[in-house]
């Protein structure tokens, strides 16, 4: 990564040179010959990374280089953020001692920049002194600037690929080859012997040297429909080198219930997983298994007695020797992949989107690059996805005639064709890769959280417009397109997470050097601490890292409480500090020393509120407060945080207030939410006007119901292009609003106008009458998704059906709404409109909840063709609903209706027609008064043909079932019946009419 690194010093010197000379007067010749020598260096650096495998002095030469680009970078960092400091007091109150103590200041801070320009002239001209020895040992060392042929196609490899690249292929594996391997293993999983069948649990182990697919076996083997359907419980847990009984039995409960477990000891965790259990045939999953040690599983197999016979555990392992002491049953060995797969597999990332012609003309030099890879996957993976950047076959030549292939017995187990995809990287994206090492084996790493890191580190360079952000979020992509990263993993809030292959892993930590530094609970560092400058910290040993003064990256471990004050005056070159996690309650003042500082996280801590001095880290571009349940404040200084540009604090709902001068902060592109008001403190809605650079999603809580609509204007909302998700949430007052004040918020709400660009709409606990013209306007062409909640006063819904591309719309807690009618469907009947248009044509889910007074809803046919793709609707709690339209879309599949009066499933009302529902949702709740269902309307569940699910619950007095209806019920595959006590006693175990369903394949009955 040393090339990389020179690469972006070198620029950041003639950034300099051209930014700043008036700035640097007296040392911008000292750094005119340190740029000359660092392009000097920068020549050989291919060659040297060439030969740093075998050569051990060029190794040395390297780390020597990497040392001085490293101080160079945090020198020209200090001096920058000194100029970001300001030359005078923001504020004087026009006396004259203010005018004498601004005079004063204004001296003391000329008379610093003077003392720091000489300071900074005699730290350059230090340095250049080493890079200038540096310089002249590369002759002695023989390297040499290679401008043939390689410089000339790498150049043409690389240029702009990073901007190419696309994702919507980055989730789908391809797997070849283990078919035959899949079927043993699946055939065991779902028979065996009788002995086999009995044996609690049954262990098969999936063994191999890394990088054969033991894991892409496993996942294969336990996404199977067949294996799904065969368990009751199906759980998978990430292993790896540290085989704690404790965290692992934690992260079975985790995984089988899809939520954290807060007990912290062993005993109640394992009593926990053995009830769990019980009786239950289940699937456990143990992958990465390295211990040896037999204790530490036979105390982890305990609660596995409990499950039912047929209960399965898979264990994937390098070792033999491992699968052997976890009493496998049965070992199933990979072999590597045959000549004809391992070119299926390089094929397909090599020469995809190619025309014929040029797969003919690459063929041959791609089988001979296939036989290096020695028939392992990862390999062929890997160097296939490098290859798919190499358009012409002299390019492919080079990478079949590289010495790297001969390099396998000194390369430490790393697989040539690992090393040849690291070598293929454009420079932006080494320094990215081998950042990943920092990380301990098999961690997941959230995509959003890796690109903040890279900015903090200066990783990212972006071109023209184009976000840092952008450009991260396309060097991620381009790591996982070319399979050095995988198993991503698609969460609930649209982030992605993935992890790296243990041999890739190794890969980044040994090209990275000594850069990085993981240090485990009871293992001392194996690191010189002062060579490191980034560290993965998981022990209480906090003193050992005070010998590392080159720290820039420090994530520290849960089991910390504090960090001692003196420790941010070691550690003066941090660029990213996590905190995270950790029990710290105060966060020490000494932390505005951390200059460098551009990344700071201290969620799901206990801190109450920042100190004032971390407004001194004019770098920051990134401060995460998210889950700290006990923050009260934000420092009051924050305004002069210039370069922040995400401030997080999700779920800190004690949180009340935003200090003013958040408007100054014009690089801001996230911000949690926006909280308006706090009285003299607190900042105005106005202060939204400059950050036009906003994105993703934003809450503006607090609005106020003495706002003036000429606040509102000032927020120019309608400028904030790149925010795709808006919440409006106003505070939930008690007591009756006046006229006036109504008349303010509708004028507030109306003057909010987002930017059309917007997605994703919702509005709570508004007091208006009715809801902004703007909400129905078509011209919201982007908008899929609008919940409206608590909006207890308004009278009748928007238009919505105007919408183009509205997906998804929510309508909760309108207590004022009393008809849904042709308005509803953005039908005006005084303009003609109406006939042949379509309404809400894209509109999938439609949930109305909590809406006490709606006593009709109108679905006419004259007003054109209505939700014609619509397939999920929910009506909870409508009391006074008296019956669904009868021309409901006819493509709808799944409908929820809570039964709360007579007259919505009444046998005397005319029920809608539903021929491709598939899941049918009823259930009546604790209704306090009404006419309870004691029958289902005759003919009506008869005619849901392609009815697969039916659940039935709290319908108290619901006497029976139509069972000659569900005998129609062709497709129904599962009924679930939940506290209704007379269908329980009729058609439990042992009920009278117990046989009148048993057709069925699943059923659920519970009291």
């Amino acid at each position: 990564m040393v090339d990389s690194l020179v690469s972006t010093v070198g620029e950041k010197l003639k950034t300099v040179l051209q930014d700043e000379v008036a700035l640097l007067v007296g040392v911008n010749s000292e750094i005119e010959k340190l740029s000359s020598t660092f392009t000097l260096i920068q020549a050989v650096l291919e060659d040297a990374e060439s030969r740093r495998v075998k050569d051990k002095a060029v190794t040395i030469w390297l780390e020597k280089v990497k040392d001085v680009a490293y101080d160079v970078d945090d020198i020209l960092d200090e001096w920058r953020t000194e100029a970001l400091r300001p030359q005078a007091p923001d504020e004087s109150d026009g006396s004259c001692f203010s005018f004498l103590v601004t005079c004063f200041l204004s001296y003391v801070t000329f008379f610093n920049h003077v003392m720091l320009r000489h300071n900074i002239g005699c730290r350059i001209k230090k340095v250049r002194g080493r890079l200038d020895s540096i310089e002249k040992e590369k002759s002695r060392l023989g390297l040499r600037v290679d401008i043939g042929e390689r410089e000339r196609v790498d150049s043409e490899v690389r240029r702009g690929e990073i901007r190419e690249r696309e994702t919507s292929s980055l989730l789908d594996p391809l797997i070849v080859g283990r078919g035959d391997e899949k079927k043993e293993v699946v055939d065991l999983l779902l028979g065996g012997s009788s002995r086999e069948v009995n044996e609690v649990p049954f262990v098969i182990s999936i063994v191999g040297m890394g990088g054969l697919g033991k894991t892409t076996l496993a996942q294969l083997i336990y996404n199977d429909e067949n294996v799904k359907g065969h368990f009751d419980m199906r759980m998978w847990v990430c292993v790896s080198e540290d085989f704690d009984v404790k965290r692992i039995t934690k992260s079975i409960i985790e995984s089988a219930t899809g939520k954290g477990s807060e007990l912290s000891d062993l005993a109640p965790l394992q009593d926990r997983l053995h009830g769990m259990l019980q009786a239950k045939r289940f699937l456990l999953v143990l992958d990465d298994v390295w211990s040896h040690d037999s204790e530490k599983w036979d105390k982890l197999r305990l609660p596995f007695q409990a499950g039912a016979p047929g209960s399965r555990i898979i264990v994937t392992t390098r070792l033999e020797d491992v699968a052997s002491r976890m009493g496998s049953t049965h070992m199933q060995k990979l072999d590597v992949l045959s000549d004809a797969d391992c070119w299926l597999v390089f094929s397909r990332r090599a020469l995809e989107h190619r025309s014929a012609e040029e797969r003919s003309d690459l063929e041959e030099i791609g089988r001979q690059i296939v036989n290096r890879c020695g028939g392992v996957p990862l390999a062929a993976k890997t160097i296939g996805s490098a290859m798919c950047s190499r358009k012409t076959r002299s390019q492919w030549e080079l990478v079949l005639r590289s010495e790297v292939w001969k390099s396998g017995d000194v390369l430490g187990g790393i697989l040539p064709a690992l090393l040849l995809s690291y070598h293929d990287l454009p420079l932006a994206l080494k320094q990215c890769f081998t950042y990943f090492s920092i990380f301990p084996k098999d961690w997941m790493i959230e995509k959003g959280t890796m690109i903040k890191l890279w900015e903090a580190q200066g990783f990212i360079c972006s071109e023209g417009s184009e976000d840092m952000e952008e450009s991260g979020g396309l060097y991620f992509d381009d790591l996982l397109r070319r399979s050095l990263l995988q198993d991503a993993e698609l969460e609930d809030e649209g982030n992605i997470c993935c992890k790296m292959h243990d041999l890739v892993h190794d890969l980044a930590q040994s090209v990275s050097g000594s850069d990085f530094s993981l240090v485990q609970i009871g293992k001392q560092p194996s690191l010189n601490f002062n060579n490191v400058h980034h560290s993965f910290f998981v022990a209480y040993i906090l003193a050992t890292l005070y010998k590392a003064h080159k720290l820039r990256t420090l994530f520290l471990d849960s089991r910390i409480s504090m960090v001692p004050r003196m420790s941010f005056h070691h550690w003066r070159r941090l660029r990213a500090l996590d905190l995270s996690y950790t029990s710290i309650k105060k966060l020490s003042p000494t932390v505005g020393h951390l200059k460098h500082l551009r990344f700071l996280d201290l969620s799901h801590t206990g801190v109450e509120e920042l100190p004032e001095e971390v407004c001194n880290c004019l770098n920051l571009q990134t401060l995460r407060l998210n889950w700290c349940r006990k923050l009260k404040k934000l420092p009051g200084g924050m305004k002069k945080m210039i370069n922040l540009r995400h401030l997080e604090f999700k779920n800190s709902d004690d949180l009340r207030y935003l200090p003013q001068g958040i408007g100054r902060l014009t690089g801001l592109r996230t911000v949690s939410k926006f909280i308006v008001g706090g009285g003299n403190k607190g900042c105005k809605c106005g202060e939204l006007k400059h950050l036009n650079h906003l994105q993703g999603s934003l809450r503006i809580t607090s609005l106020e119901k003495n706002m003036s609509r000429d606040k509102a204007r000032e927020a120019e909302l309608n400028k904030k292009k790149h925010l795709h998700t808006l919440s409006f949430e106003y505070k939930d007052e008690d007591g009756e609003l006046l006229d006036e004040e109504v008349k303010k918020m509708e004028d507030v709400l109306e003057f909010l106008q987002p930017h059309t660009n917007l997605k994703e709409l919702a509005i709570q606990y508004y007091g208006g009458s009715t809801l902004p013209k703007w909400i129905e306007d078509p011209v919201f062409s982007h908008l899929v998704r609008i919940t409206i909640s608590f909006c207890w006063e308004c009278i009748q819904l928007p238009g919505f059906g105007k919408l183009p591309s509205l997906k998804y719309l929510s309508i909760s807690y309108m207590y004022e709404v009393r008809k849904v009618g042709v308005e509803f469907s953005g039908v005006d009947n005084n303009d003609g409109s109406g006939g042949g248009r379509v309404s809400f044509p894209k509109l999938e889910t439609l949930l109305f909840k909590n809406m006490p007074n709606w006593e009709e809803w109108d679905l006419r046919g004259e007003v054109g063709e209505v939700m014609p793709s619509l397939l999920q609707l929910e009506v909870k709690w409508c009391p006074k609903l008296k019956e669904l339209p009868t021309n409901l879309p006819p493509l709808l599949q799944k409908l929820t209706l809570q039964i709360s009066n007579e007259g919505m499933l009444s046998s005397g009302g005319t029920l809608p027609v539903l021929p491709n529902l598939k899941h049918l949702i009823i259930y009546e709740g604790m209704v306090s008064s009404g006419v309870m269902l004691t029958s289902f309307p005759c003919g009506w569940l008869g005619q849901l043909k392609a009815l697969e699910t039916l659940e039935i619950s709290e319908c108290w007095v619901l006497q029976s079932l139509p069972d000659e209806e569900l005998q129609q019920l062709t497709m129904l595959q599962e009924l679930r019946i939940y506290r209704c006590p007379f269908l329980y006693e009729r058609y439990g175990y042992g009920g009278e009419d117990r046989n009148k369903i048993a057709r069925i394949p699943n059923i659920t009955i519970v009291w």
